[in-house]
């Protein structure tokens, strides 16, 4: 199933949650600072319309164990809707203005 895209997203996987992030998937959702969720049986994403609260949610992820390193991670990945994503994941798939699951090669 597809997760629609808007503006600026932050996608990560719900294994990565599961496995990395203090709390898991339900902390992860109960931080998010807006109604932006989207999800499917593998991905979430959350949704912002500036780079700040990006910037914002994104501090509050790392220090809750989501690995970021100059755009070098596979815990995320942020996408734009005019730039697509910012670096590159093998887990993602892209579909019109939606991202969907893929297994890795």
């Amino acid at each position: 199933m597809a997760i629609e895209l808007e503006f600026i997203n932050l996608v990560v996987r719900k294994s990565t949650l599961a496995s990395k992030y203090q709390g898991g998937i339900e902390q992860f959702k109960k931080d998010l600072p807006n109604q932006s969720l989207r999800e499917d049986e593998e991905l979430v994403r959350f949704g912002c319309m500036n780079w700040n609260d990006l910037a914002h949610f994104e501090s509050k992820i790392n220090s809750k164990g989501l690995a970021y390193n100059e755009q070098e991670t596979t815990d995320y990945v942020i996408i734009s809707s005019l730039q697509g994503a910012l670096w590159t994941v093998d887990w993602i798939g892209f579909s019109a203005n939606s991202c969907f699951a893929i297994d890795p090669a």
